[in-house]
């Protein structure tokens, strides 16, 4: 997983420009989709440019062979500090950030003006190390709602990408490719783009300001409409949860309507549904968060710790309590 070139400036003598060196940094537990996706993009930019325009170092703080969170094997180079800066440094997410092993090289980068995308997870980390507390900063939109409960992030939004102080920020994970091209772009002639985009069938480039979508009532064609949008309802209303009565109205249909479409669509009922949904979201805060299980309780709709304890077990297969010291749990959620 290496290609040691550089690429921007003609040697002395003429010839062809110097590759554009990009590193991407990986910890174990890595994403192998956002690594995958970013050496894709880069691999084919050089395709459609005829020429090494690019090219690639995977480093990381455990050099070596680094296990993905899947699985997957990527050998690594050592990064030491601030020797051997590339042209743009990208620091993938993935199940174990540690931000004390890349923060140096992302400050080292900073002082040379130079371009450092973090995405995903690394993005939540790096927010928490760098004390976003007023820049504008975004992640993907799950950890938004964790840094939300665990403290005051006033300019943090679910954008696909935000730079502050030289560092940009990322959703990561779907929207890796569109990064990578973001990156690329200034390096490509606008059909060079084009071409690049189409070769990945990226049909639309979406704006890095929009939003993203958060839940699954976003996912536009995959739902009835009506569906999408009371499970929109009941995302918007998780911890103050809507009787099923209140939500048909709020959608302008009738309780028994409701109840059929669900049934027919996703085999459940929607207040059975929606219990799901606040399950799930409690899961996210038990697994990444230190927040009290009251705390967790009260966020999620539920009116107790031994409400939270008896729902979650149901769908997880062990007690909140013993999924915080380290028991394995099974998700019951697709039994319907």
């Amino acid at each position: 997983m290496s290609n040691s070139v550089r690429h921007h400036q003609k040697p002395a003598g003429g010839g062809a420009p110097e590759p554009i060196s990009v590193e991407v940094f990986v910890q174990p537990g890595f994403s192998e989709f956002e690594l995958s996706s970013i050496l894709t993009v880069l691999n084919y930019a050089n395709r459609i440019s005829n020429t090494v325009a690019f090219g690639w170092n995977v480093v990381s703080d455990v050099p070596g062979f680094v296990t993905a969170a899947c699985g997957t094997l990527a050998r690594a180079e050592p990064a030491i500090f601030d020797h051997a800066l590339a042209d743009i440094l990208i620091v993938v997410g993935g199940e174990n950030c540690d931000p004390k092993g890349w923060l140096g090289r992302v400050r080292a980068m900073q002082r040379h003006r130079r371009p450092i995308a973090v995405l995903s997870d690394a993005a939540t980390a790096y927010i928490k190390a760098a004390k976003a507390f007023d820049l504008p900063v975004t992640t993907h939109w799950r950890d938004v709602t964790l840094l939300n409960e665990e403290g005051s992030y006033s300019a943090l939004n679910t954008s696909y990408l935000e730079t502050a102080n030289g560092v940009m920020t990322c959703a990561g994970v779907g929207f890796t490719p569109e990064l990578t091209l973001h990156l690329v772009a200034k390096h490509l002639s606008r059909n060079e783009i084009a071409e690049l985009a189409s070769l990945l069938q990226i049909e639309t480039i979406r704006d890095t300001a929009a939003e993203q979508p958060k839940g699954t009532s976003f996912l536009t064609n995959m739902f009835n409409p009506l569906v999408e949008h009371a499970i929109r309802v009941m995302e918007d209303n998780l911890a103050e949860p809507l009787s099923t009565t209140e939500i048909s109205q709020r959608i302008n249909v009738s309780i028994r309507h409701l109840e059929r479409l669900f049934q027919t669509v996703l085999d459940t009922s929607p207040a059975r549904y929606y219990k799901q949904l606040r399950v799930k979201k409690s899961h996210i805060l038990i697994t990444s968060t230190k927040m009290p299980l009251i705390d967790i309780a009260l966020a999620c709709g539920f009116g107790s710790t031994g409400t939270l304890s008896s729902a979650y077990k149901s769908q997880y297969g062990l007690s909140p309590n013993r999924i915080r010291t380290g028991g394995v749990f099974r998700d019951r959620s697709d039994t319907g």
